[in-house]
């Protein structure tokens, strides 16, 4: 089955959906030919002249990166410097590019939640709190009668859900009064009569995403031309669907070596770069991928007595406040990206039954050595 670039955007968008990226990112398209069927996809962790070269002779049209190509604001296409030679490249070959970026490093299951599962990190929260999901309560009016009809609409429909408990209502009793006027075709009641009706008030709280399905089951099955509904958002619960960084309990407390040989180990990397007492033991550990050295603050008010990133500034370690940071090289905190979102890509590829190659280019090493 041919797939286009419209098509493989949806999909795209359920393993990291830009709204999950920064304000100051440019994760998504950074270069897109319209309606052309994909016939390969690479995905990289930079967009390098050498990786379009592979991509072409894969015979791949699609490039996923995890670093946007396009980044700031560009005022020149200069085809001698990086940027402008890479758009040439991808132009040149038709071949689009779409950059998973700090979409990536919020997601769920995205680059900081592999980092935090490979220590076994519990009681896990985000440093930075990302998308937030808010919940609407939704109250409406019906006769006694009715009642039972209407609740089990709503809860169908996803309302009443908290937690590990599902149909949950309130139901408050009363009197409604009304007066059809002579335009109306009430259910109840004459033409120009006050009418009383015994009515339940049933309320329940509802996801916004399920908040629409909610209000047309409650219409599909009210007996009034009119019901009486009311949406509030409520300020709790609230679910959060994406953050930065992940702060979270070690299974048991470490000597800070211990740590620090173990993240070398998981990282296959030889080196790190420490600040503080490493004689120290700890129990929370704080950890994000890339550079994030100024997570560090926010990390120990949450109680990590660790911080692990990819890159940290001269400044960030002079502020450095009781807690121990480990910086471990950009590039070896966010190589996992490729695999990552190869695993993800493939399974959202294989629910559609999408039958697209998927290549993984070799990852180069450092820019830099130690």
């Amino acid at each position: 089955m041919s797939v286009t670039m419209q098509q493989m955007e949806l999909i795209l968008e359920k393993i990291a959906p830009v709204r999950f990226a920064e304000e100051w990112d440019n994760s998504g398209f950074n270069v897109n030919f319209h309606n052309r069927e994909i016939t390969g996809i690479m995905i990289c962790l930079d967009v390098l002249p050498e990786i379009i070269e592979e991509a072409e002779k894969k015979g791949c049209n699609l490039l996923i990166s995890h670093h946007p190509l396009l980044f700031r604001a560009t005022k020149r296409i200069d085809s001698e410097r990086y940027e402008g030679k890479c758009i040439r490249m991808l132009a040149e070959r038709g071949i689009s590019l779409y950059c998973a970026h700090t979409s990536m490093d919020s997601a769920p299951d995205g680059i900081n939640t592999w980092l935090a599962d490979q220590f076994h990190l519990t009681e896990r929260e985000y440093i930075q709190d990302g998308v937030a999901e808010h919940f609407y309560e939704i109250a409406v009016h019906v006769p006694c009668e009715h009642a039972d009809k209407v609740r089990r609409a709503m809860t169908a429909a996803g309302a009443g859900r908290l937690g590990e408990y599902e149909e949950c209502t309130f139901n408050i009793y009363g009197e409604g009064t009304f007066r059809p006027n002579e335009y109306a075709h009430p259910y109840i009641g004459k033409t120009g009569e006050m009418e009383t009706v015994k009515e339940v008030r049933i309320s329940a709280i509802c996801s916004e995403s399920d908040t629409e399905r909610v209000l047309r089951a409650v219409r599909a099955v009210h007996p009034y031309e009119v019901p009486a509904i009311s949406v509030l958002r409520t300020e709790e619960p609230k679910t959060l669907q994406s953050g930065l960084g992940i702060v979270g309990d070690l299974p048991q407390r470490l000597p800070v070596r211990e740590v620090l040989d173990r993240l070398k180990k998981i990282l296959q990397t030889d080196s790190v770069r420490v600040a503080g007492d490493i004689e120290k033991s700890v129990a929370r550990i704080g950890i994000c991928g890339g550079a994030a050295g100024d997570f560090a603050e926010a990390a120990r008010k949450k109680g990590a007595e660790l911080f692990i990133t990819g890159e940290i500034k001269h400044n960030e370690y002079a502020a450095r406040s009781e807690i121990i940071l480990a910086e471990a090289g950009h590039f070896d905190t966010e190589k996992c990206f490729c695999r990552i979102y190869e695993q993800g890509l493939q399974k959202c590829l294989d629910d559609v039954n999408y039958n697209i190659a998927i290549y993984v280019t070799n990852l180069r090493r450092p820019y830099v050595n130690y």
